[in-house]
């Protein structure tokens, strides 16, 4: 009824802009026709209600009195889709367009991922409160703060080492680094499972240190994925007091007393090569280890066997380090003193079998002697330094008691003449 008193067609202006609405009739019944020129071209809409082709038409003249053009396109669907467009933004103040680029730009960097999921992920690694840190610089306080806590020399030496590998692959904040750029890392190294196992706990407790810090996200986890390596059972491997005679009598002077440490003191080499006099004479019959000394930062005393010594009483000593030479010099002494060994063998019988350096068998013999001589894995643990699972895991049964007489009998006078044990029943 409402149409019918209506004057037709109805004009709405805005400006200079005008848009009309023509009534026109169908055998099904009338609709509202809204009319506007837009380049020159007469462009109309059809609506089945009047007060539709109103409300269109008053948004037509507003938009051609803006010169919005490209909005007079929008229609239907089209149109509700950018009402939602606009109200999802207007909360963050930027205009459609700038969004729609941004979006845009981030999808085609994402190659298909979540826009979202990359947002959940960067506020893991970047959060709110997190502090810009450097590689380099995050290392040198966590370095700075294990020596404060006093930890070994060891430990130490072997944390710069594996976090140095580290600074030098990321030039970056600590935030910065990524799970996939670690993985990449950790298989460039080249490592061995053992090494690889050791370096992976290392970064465990540096990154650990950082989310302590704050200049990591406490949700982020850059190891992800990365896992430990099934490390190869090393057989343990000892010297017969035959053998351990030779190196006694071929080694130099200045070697004597620290192959008599590691082989009657169960002494590890870096031990050995940070020892001084004092601490063997401090506490009479036991070698202190300290705390700063020790491959596990745990103070230890060592008792000091009888032919243990012999073998000191006959080392010259001027109050500084038992070992006075570098490291490199230490070794190149063992490998001397196995020169010596086969050259003395080969003038004696060309078919006698090649004297060999075994890796950590000073060591290793001392435990497997002292634990066949004293049958007390707990005591053994505590004198070499080891867990007791450790020691009842690897040494168990290596060494019979009788052998174990013989290698902690083997003293200055008899150690040339050592002859190789009868096997016991």
């Amino acid at each position: 009824m409402k149409a019918k008193s209506e004057k037709f067609p109805l004009t709405v202006k805005r400006g200079s802009s005008v848009v009309k609405i023509y009534r026109e009739e169908k055998p099904s019944g009338s609709y509202f026709r809204v009319s506007f020129y837009m380049g020159g071209k007469r462009c109309g809409l059809n609506f089945p209600d009047l007060d539709e082709a109103k409300k269109e038409a008053e948004a037509k003249a507003a938009q051609l009195s803006r010169g919005d053009l490209d909005a007079l396109h929008v229609t239907g669907k089209d149109r509700l889709i950018y009402g939602r467009a606009l109200e999802a933004i207007r909360p963050l103040g930027l205009p459609l367009d700038v969004a729609a680029i941004e979006f845009a730009e981030a999808k085609k960097t994402l190659d298909g991922f979540s826009l979202a999921e990359a947002a959940k992920f960067y506020m893991r690694h970047h959060g709110k409160g997190v502090i810009l840190k450097t590689v380099k610089d995050a290392v040198a306080d966590m370095t700075a703060a294990k020596k404060q806590k006093g930890v070994s020399v060891t430990y130490l030496a072997d944390l710069k080492y594996r976090l140095g590998v580290l600074v030098t692959a990321f030039n970056c904040n600590v935030s910065a680094i990524a799970p996939d750029d670690l993985r990449t890392f950790m298989d460039g190294l080249k490592l061995a499972p053992r090494g690889y196992n050791n370096t992976l706990a290392t970064l465990r407790t540096f990154f650990g240190f950082a989310k302590d810090r704050g200049w990591l996200s406490k949700e982020a986890d850059l190891l992800a994925g990365i896992e430990k390596r099934t490390e190869k059972a090393v057989p343990v491997e000892i010297f017969t007091p035959k053998e351990m005679g030779e190196l006694l009598a071929h080694c130099s002077t200045d070697l004597r007393p620290c192959l008599a440490l590691a082989a009657f003191a169960g002494l590890r080499s870096e031990e050995i090569l940070r020892l001084e006099w004092s601490d063997v004479e401090r506490r009479p019959g036991f070698i202190e280890i300290a705390a700063s000394k020790a491959k596990t930062a745990s103070r230890r005393l060592v008792p000091i066997t009888p032919n243990l010594a012999q073998w000191l009483a006959l080392a010259g000593r001027d109050g500084g380090h038992v070992w006075p030479h570098s490291k490199p010099w230490f070794f190149e002494s063992q490998r001397d003193t196995v020169e010596a060994i086969n050259k003395e063998r080969q003038k004696k019988s060309k078919k006698v079998a090649h004297f060999s350096w075994k890796t950590n068998a000073l060591r290793h013999s001392f435990i497997s002697y002292r634990l066949a001589e004293l049958q007390d894995v707990n005591r053994v643990a505590l004198e070499a330094g080891n867990s007791p699972r450790m020691i009842f895991q690897h040494y168990r049964e290596l060494c019979t008691p009788a052998e174990a007489r013989t290698w902690f009998t083997l003293a200055p006078d008899g150690a040339e003449n050592i002859l190789p044990m009868e096997a016991t029943a």
